[in-house]
């Protein structure tokens, strides 16, 4: 019986330019969301080089300028806005590497794109060839969008990195545009990495040659050579992180596979066997908890696929989204928790690592850094009187999580109203702002 290995692509160089192309439902059914998406759009714009707006309704043009104003405001056809995609990349005035941004508030069977699609895929195959990166991402807009169709456009043109959103839901306009788009911005392109012999990203997929770094990949080999250095897979070991991510990679493909209609019960089962034999090869540490619960968790959704009564496909549009974000939060899982996590274990390594060091100079430098991060964060709110409270809500209750903000809003009599807005609205710099403070608290 063969046994599994898997080795994560941690090293690459980071890529500084690439193009950036806004794929943009003009239709007139847009038109509430119009003005907040053009906000938002444009700010996104802002700093990128290499950019492109192509807005479609029963036409598709390619906009002189890369910002949104006017509204085009007539029907529906995406297929003319992927053709113009199409079009300009073989133009040759695209860079290698190439971030797609779909927007629209409805795919449906009349669109036109379904018979597209086959066209569409032997020219992408043709261009991953040739060494293109895309990141593929699409927002959608209200509930009448095809999940389907959303799932079969990533499968199609995406080739960086499994993890990645699979579709994102605007239900607040005002909200979700500027702060996807700033996600989407924050994502980098890394250099491909050659791998020999041949490996696979899940236990399904088919064999790759060239691997965009920070993924899991998977063989039966016990050595490989990546980007020209031989790894030992068995001198390397199977670390609880690695598993987790591999994992993760398995969860994000499975749900693609079955969002399109595939039957993925075998996929599944094979995959679930091989997870078990890896799990079987980690040792984990007493401060792996976490890891753990992240690994059991996908394991689990994994299970329902392999149950055989899951089919997205067969959802209606909102609820599958739902799902999908549901599931992409565990798969992707928020890697500003893990960085908090990483962050916070950095002033303890510090402490046990250097002894001879005083503990106070130690907890002074850290305290010193963060509050030079939270004045930054300062400067970029609205509102200086929040920040105060939050502060001050912080230190006076000793909160050591988000959850206790969260918990301790609804417990106390202090005028926090503020203050739940502004974790609902802007939960991420709400998580790093406290957990600056915590640790300068230390």
């Amino acid at each position: 019986m063969t046994t599994p290995y898997i080795y994560w692509l941690k090293e690459s160089a980071v890529i500084q330019e690439y193009s950036v192309v806004g794929i943009i439902d003009g239709s007139g059914s847009m038109c509430e969301a119009w003005g907040d998406l053009c906000k938002a759009w444009n700010y996104f714009v802002t700093g990128f080089k290499s950019i492109y707006c192509i807005q479609y309704d029963d036409t598709a043009i390619l906009q002189e300028s890369p910002q949104l104003s006017i509204q085009k405001g007539e029907g529906t056809n995406i297929e003319l806005g992927f053709r113009e995609l199409m079009k300009l990349i073989k133009s040759g005035n695209l860079l290698q590497n190439i971030l797609i941004v779909f927007v629209t508030d409805g795919i449906e069977e009349n669109d036109g794109i379904g018979q597209y699609l086959e066209e569409m895929t032997k020219d992408f195959e043709q261009l991953h060839s040739q060494g293109y990166q895309f990141k593929f991402h699409t927002l959608a807009v209200g509930d009448k969008f095809s999940h389907t169709v959303a799932a079969e456009l990533k499968m199609i043109i995406h080739n960086s990195g499994i993890l990645s959103s699979q579709i994102d839901l605007i239900q607040n306009t005002k909200i979700d545009f500027t702060k996807i788009l700033q996600d989407i911005k924050d994502e980098l392109f890394y250099q491909m990495i050659r791998v020999d012999p041949q490996c696979q990203l899940t236990t399904f997929t088919g064999p790759v040659h060239r691997v965009t770094p920070n993924q899991v990949v998977y063989t039966t080999n016990n050595s490989i050579r990546v980007g020209g250095k031989q790894i030992n897979l068995d001198k390397e070991g199977t670390t609880p992180e690695a598993l987790d991510k591999f994992i993760r990679q398995i969860m994000s493909k499975l749900m693609e596979y079955n969002s399109i209609g595939k039957d993925v019960k075998q996929e599944a089962i094979q995959a679930l066997q091989i997870i078990e034999k890896l799990k079987a090869k980690v040792t984990f540490k007493e401060d792996d908890d976490e890891i753990q619960k992240f690994i059991d968790q996908n394991i689990q959704k994994i299970e329902e696929f392999a149950s055989g009564n899951l089919n997205l496909k067969e959802f209606e549009p909102l609820k599958a989204a739902k799902f999908m974000h549901d599931v992409q939060d565990l798969i992707i899982r928020d890697k500003k928790k893990m960085q908090r996590i990483k962050r916070k274990s950095a002033v303890h390594a510090q402490l046990t690592m250097h002894p001879q060091q005083p503990k106070q100079q130690v907890k002074d430098y850290y305290k010193e850094l963060a509050l030079k991060r939270l004045e930054q964060y300062e400067k970029q709110l609205n509102n200086s009187e929040l920040f105060e409270d939050l502060k001050e809500f912080a230190k006076q209750n000793k909160v050591k999580t988000l959850d206790q903000i969260v918990y301790l809003t609804k417990t106390h009599d202090f005028q926090l109203k503020n203050i739940k807005e502004f974790i609902q609205s802007d939960e991420d710099t709400a998580i790093d702002m406290i957990d600056l403070f915590l640790i300068s608290l230390d």
